[in-house]
């Protein structure tokens, strides 16, 4: 049609609440220095004359878990999401089309929960399985103090997301002739990360030193379905008091403030030609990504510690404490706390509730404290320039600014053929592109590490002066790709595929800065780089595929393929020293554990796929069935722990089946996937293994999904969907079977729906 002119108006708003219950250990971390003085009916002798531990016997290796948590998040989603496009035709053989993509996402989370942190150190009676993980144990406390025992700490927050996301695109699309068309297409995209300047408000407060217990953590089974116990909490192990009031003081208040920006412009010229059953296209693209980010917090001025310590209860002279018991808003239950575990026992049997912007105004009504004097202020340590509000600062070493820029030219032609009675179709090109980036942030270094007295856990880091860092670095790759289709009868097809393809590492990876944690704990001391000059992946690959169409919507197909990884990126660590600081936990040059991305050695992927699809004749009734069996050359070792170790992540064999019903206005879909145990990634919450990157796996699952609609008129559509509806939880381990990480009960999920079309 000539001089026509489309509209397309689409809008959708989502809200959803959703209730989590998190049991966690943050990492497992690998050593040496387990001593034999520390194991189960042994002894160590008393710490020396400065207080400073003392171990006898040999060392063994051991992994051990430096914190255990618990908690529920209670999360409400709002999320709008907006399409508005023009079509215009002005001739038969010009077609303009204009769009604007719009999201908002809207994200409120509040947390109530515990942690516990421990130090090998502090280990006695300890109790290990045949591979050497710590599977029973008691914290004494710090040695340096001299008190039993460990803190209780009781958390709370609240995490304020918002994310926008706008994207303009416009496409000219020309035919000159019958045979030559020219295609046009331009977008600018800007994404957002809290322009509303929120984040995330947290509090720890709780209890220790004369109300400490000599905690540990006791694991009963496989991660799949065992939790972590506590086998002692509780003011002086009494655990009817775990949430006595009287015994609560205030601890550590963090507060940060996350800000990126993502703007992405492309472009994109193609001319096409076609005739007598061949197509080519010739073109080049452009892509241009700039990202910033900078993070500001409450650890950049130390005023996170402001009124560190527990105060009077726990016998210490910083922090305030008993807090008023106006600030509790009631408690949170744990029993059965994760569905399909067993251990509930062995948590708190209750969370506190409260919020940390109540202890906030509580802290901040106290005063000024260099005006007068507050006791419990914590005058020795760090926020000496606190005058009475909690504010945050920016933190330097969080600022990032990354350009990247892509320049590619393309080739690629399509046409069909016959072998004798056989047709073929064949489709091939390649692609040439270079990428071009500048990674820009500021550095510092430690000059000192001192412990805090409000927490003898706890060590606080000086800075130098800051400065700005700006990398440059580049590469370029050749694409080719081959795709041929033949048709060995009507209704069975073969196909050959084989192509190079390229995935680029997230532009926050690429970031010059070698950030040093600013929350050091003792046993603990980390740093994170990011490698502006890190290379993408490339996969080789290759697939071989039958289908077979027996009859109308039913088809069987298989499908081998193999892939070749290259310059796969891992997280690697290494154990150094920066600057030279001395830990003052040992008196020695500190040893930091620095993480970063680098590009892993060459790896071979290959598996086989199994698709089939069914429909019943008329009756609306069918089903599909996947199965996917993957194998690599380069397994995981679990016994391996040289730092040099890899393996490929994320393959797992699986399998999913989808029965169905379509017609007369009604859909029904029933959903299970399945998924074997894989490896998910290199790199733990609390990454200080002595061995590297320590493993994350994830437990084998199995979930079943439903949705069903009703078409009421051609406009008016109801629909619901379930998911998860047996319940299942997402559960991850470490290295061993045993070595529990992580667990989350969703629940099941439901929607209920209307959409309407003019």
């Amino acid at each position: 049609a000539n001089d026509t002119l489309g509209i397309l108006i689409d809008g959708i708003y989502t809200k959803r609440d959703t209730t989590t219950n998190h049991v966690n250990i943050p990492g497992w971390e690998g050593s040496t220095h387990l001593w034999s003085c520390q194991k189960v009916g042994n002894t160590c002798p008393p710490p020396d004359s400065n207080g400073n531990a003392v171990y006898t016997g040999t060392e063994s290796i051991a992994w051990y878990p430096q914190q255990f948590n618990g908690e529920q998040q209670q999360t409400t989603e709002k999320r709008i999401d907006g399409r508005l496009a023009f079509q215009w035709h002005p001739t038969e053989k010009i077609l303009l089309t204009l769009d604007d993509n719009y999201e908002r996402q809207d994200i409120v989370t509040n947390s109530y929960g515990f942690g516990v942190w421990f130090n090998l150190g502090e280990f006695r009676n300890v109790q290990q399985d045949s591979n050497g993980t710590i599977v029973n144990f008691v914290d004494i406390g710090s040695s340096q103090e001299n008190y039993p025992g460990d803190v209780m700490d009781l958390n709370s927050g609240i995490t304020r997301s918002l994310f926008t996301t706008n994207q303009i695109g416009l496409n000219l699309d020309v035919a000159a002739n019958d045979n030559l068309s020219y295609n046009i297409d331009v977008a600018y995209a800007k994404s957002k990360q809290s322009p509303n300047g929120n984040g995330f408000d947290g509090a720890d407060i709780g209890y220790g030193k004369g109300l400490g217990c000599n905690e540990g953590v006791v694991l009963t089974g496989d991660s799949s379905s065992n939790l972590p116990q506590l086998n002692a909490f509780g003011p002086n192990c009494n655990k009817a008091l775990a949430l006595d009031p009287a015994s609560i003081g205030s601890h550590v208040l963090v507060r940060t403030r996350q800000e990126n920006t993502d703007t992405v412009k492309q472009g994109k010229f193609i001319v096409s030609w076609k005739q007598d059953g061949v197509k080519v296209d010739l073109g080049a693209s452009y892509v241009s990504d700039e990202f910033s980010l900078q993070n500001s917090n409450t650890f950049a001025n130390n005023f996170w510690q402001t009124f560190s310590g527990y105060g009077a209860p726990s016998g210490r002279s910083t922090g305030i404490g008993p807090l008023p018991t106006s600030l509790y808003k009631g408690t949170i239950g744990t029993s059965g706390f994760i569905n399909g575990f067993s251990g509930s026992e062995g948590l708190l049997p209750n969370l506190l509730v409260y919020s940390p912007m109540d202890l906030y105004s509580y802290l901040q009504g106290l005063g000024n404290p260099q005006t007068k004097n507050i006791p419990g202020y914590n005058y020795g340590c760090c926020g000496t320039n606190y005058t009475g509000s909690i504010d945050l600062q920016l933190d330097p070493g969080s600022i990032q600014n990354i350009k990247e820029k892509t320049l590619s030219f393309f080739f690629k032609t399509n046409f069909d053929s016959a072998l004798g009675s056989m047709p073929y179709h064949v489709s091939m090109g390649v692609r040439k592109e270079r990428t071009t980036i500048s990674s820009g942030g500021v550095g510092r270094v430690p000059t000192q590490l001192s412990f805090s007295p409000g927490d003898p856990t706890l060590l606080t880091t000086t800075f130098g002066p800051s400065q700005p860092l700006v990398t440059n670095s580049d590469y370029d790759f050749l694409l080719p790709s081959f795709d041929v289709k033949l048709d060995l009868t009507n209704s069975l097809h073969a196909r050959l595929d084989a192509s190079r393809t390229l995935t680029r590492a997230p532009v926050n990876f690429l970031t010059p800065v070698l950030n040093v944690g600013s929350l050091p704990r003792v046993g603990n001391l980390t740093a994170n780089g990011g490698n502006p000059t890190l290379k993408p992946f490339l996969s080789d690959n290759i697939d071989i595929g039958l289908e077979w169409y027996y009859q109308d919507n039913s088809y069987a197909a298989i499908d081998y393929f193999s892939k070749k990884v290259t310059n796969f990126p891992v997280q690697g660590t290494q154990q150094q020293t920066i600057n030279d600081v001395i830990d003052p936990s040992t008196t020695r040059k500190a040893i930091y554990t620095v993480s970063q991305r680098v590009n892993g050695p060459d790896a071979r992927v290959s598996g086989l796929e199994a698709a089939w699809q069914h429909v019943f004749g008329n009756s609306g009734f069918g089903y599909q069935v996947n199965v996917t069996l993957v194998t690599t050359n380069k397994p995981y070792d679990r016994n391996d722990i040289s730092q040099s170790g890899f393996a490929v992540t994320g393959l797992a064999n699986s399998a999913n089946f989808v029965g169905f019903y379509d017609k007369n206005g009604i859909e029904v879909r029933l959903a299970v996937n399945h998924r074997n145990e894989y490896l998910l990634q290199f790199g733990q919450g609390q990454n200080n293994s002595q061995f590297g990157a320590e493993p994350v796996f994830v437990n084998t699952s199995t979930v079943f999904d439903l949705s069903a609609s009703y078409r009421i008129s051609p406009q008016l559509n109801v629909f619901l969907e379930g998911s998860n509806l047996t319940n299942q939880t997402y559960s991850t381990h470490g290295r061993f079977d045993n070595q529990f990480l992580d667990a989350f009960d969703y629940g099941r999920r439901f929607t209920l729906g209307a959409r309407f079309k003019l």
